[in-house]
Formats: structure tokens, sequence, C-alpha cells
């Protein structure tokens, strides 16, 4: 262990609660990250299908 002294019970239940602040926290990152690249990947699909139907309506 790192050396707590764990017999005060308020500090276990702080280290608990930042624990699962940050889990919290980089699991909010983390779907945003994915969601991001979806979003880009899905736009830039949705662009170049755009841009090619466009394209063949002119010629």
């Amino acid at each position: 262990m790192s050396g707590a002294d764990w017999d005060d019970e308020s500090g276990y239940t702080a280290a608990v609660r930042r624990t699962r602040v940050l889990m919290v926290i980089g699991l909010v990152v983390s779907v945003g990250v994915i969601g991001v690249v979806l979003a880009a990947v899905f736009g830039v699909s949705f662009l170049v299908d755009l841009v090619n139907s466009l394209a063949e309506g002119r010629s």
C-alpha cells in the first residue's frame, strides 16, 4: 500500500470519491473522443457522397 493510515474512514472515503470522479471524467472524455472520431468519419463520408451526387447531376 502507499503507507496511508486508513484507520480514519474519512480519508478512505475521500480517496474512493476522488477515484470515482476521475473514472467518470475518463469515461466522459473517452466517449467524447469516440463521438468526435465517428462524427468526423461519417461526416466526411457524407460530404464525399454529396459531392459525388452533385457532380453526377451536372454531367
